[in-house]
């Protein structure tokens, strides 16, 4: 990146808590978790490609990539990035791509079920700079312009009670979140908003509001969401009313998903501290200082697999953080993969990361060593 254009996005950034126009990405990148079905991970493998893997060991052989640049009906598919990981059900893959829509992949080939040619379901206003939510027979996602959508899983159209997407004002990077009979928004103006997932409408009296940008979400408990902010706070709602159960100021923004293990979390910030947090009748109890990634940009989710916290900063080095007392145990540097953004998944006590440069790594607590997945027969 030019210092031009850092200086810009820098800028837009820090203009988010006081703008209520859209927010666009000026350079998509991509950054999207690995996700699992037995032993195949789907990893974009590059920029805009999915890939599916068969894992053996230390090494793993694709099965198929979508887009695949040698079929004719992908040739001028240009899906830019992709932001949120693959949801699969069934014998489909649900996927979100920046700048080409939604699809449902079959599982066995990665081809289209649908968008199919000329379908209205690829026709959506602003991009997906998140992921989609499955739950019912509904696929829900966000875009850009602020704008959330419901298609029908089996065949993209738009579903019952949401012929027209819903507008939320700003925004929406967050990928969303559905519990229940509800779904949960968060938006770039920093509103967290609960929603009937039927037909869209209100289920607080009025929206959740920090004083920035909400660009991540996730659920930590069957009543709880973790909702971090670039303000610098952590929250922890309530979904049933949108109350504050817990309000942590950290020392730079947040823009994460934590690691949970019980009632503790676990998160890095974008100053490079990486906090262990246990959430208490009266709010949060800060289990140790912060543990210290020299000031590395921490925007992956972290991991915890047996008392061990995974943290991957963006540089990227590997941090083994023990859980009980926030000491490292040990840091393993990565050079040449790009840089890792996305969160970490954990497998058969490890966790997995996937890189901008389309490598899969397996970091383990036990050992406190990091293994490249050698992929082969990916297409680029």
């Amino acid at each position: 990146m030019n210092f031009r254009r850092g200086a810009i996005i820098t800028l837009a950034l820090l203009l988010l808590p006081l703008v209520s126009s859209c927010v666009s990405v000026l350079n998509p990148t991509g950054w999207a978790p690995v996700a699992f079905d037995g032993e195949t991970a789907y990893v974009i493998t590059s920029k805009g490609k999915l890939s599916a893997i068969t894992v053996n060991g230390d090494s793993g052989a694709a099965r198929w990539t979508f887009p695949d640049k040698d079929r004719d009906e992908d040739d001028k598919l240009d899906t830019k990035a992709i932001y949120g990981a693959p949801v699969i059900e069934g014998d489909r893959i649900y996927l979100a791509t920046f700048e080409a829509g939604v699809f449902a992949l079959r599982k066995e080939d990665g081809r289209p079920i649908w968008p199919t040619a000329g379908s209205d379901a690829a026709s959506i206003d602003g991009d997906i700079a998140g992921g989609v939510a499955v739950a019912g027979e509904n696929v829900y996602f966000a875009t850009t312009e602020g704008l959330l959508y419901a298609l029908r899983k089996d065949d993209g159209a738009p579903a019952t009670g949401w012929e027209k997407p819903l507008r939320l004002g700003d925004g929406i990077w967050a990928t969303p979140v559905v519990h229940g009979d509800a779904i949960y928004v968060a938006t770039m103006s920093g509103e967290l908003h609960a929603l009937s997932a039927i037909d869209g409408s209100e289920r607080w009296s009025r929206p959740f509001k920090a004083s920035g940008a909400i660009a991540e979400l996730a659920l930590i408990s069957d009543e709880l969401l973790f909702v971090p902010s670039i303000n610098r706070h952590a929250y922890v709602v309530r979904m049933a009313d949108g109350s504050v159960v817990a309000d942590f100021r950290a020392d730079d923004w947040l823009w994460t998903t934590p690691g949970v293990q019980g009632s503790k979390l676990f998160f890095g910030d974008f100053g490079g501290s990486v906090y262990g947090l246990d959430i208490t009748s009266s709010g949060m109890e800060q289990l140790w200082e912060p543990a210290s990634l020299k000031g590395e940009r921490v925007r992956s989710g972290a991991a915890v697999v047996n008392g061990v916290i995974v943290v991957v900063d963006r540089k990227p080095v590997v941090t083994f953080i023990d859980a009980n007392d926030g000491s490292i145990l040990n840091t393993v540097p990565i050079e040449g993969a790009g840089t890792v953004r996305a969160n970490l998944v954990v497998k058969d006590g490890a966790a997995y990361f996937s890189t901008t440069g389309g490598k899969l790594f397996r970091a383990e607590p036990a050992s406190r060593r990091v293994v490249e997945v050698q992929l082969s027969g990916v297409k680029k």
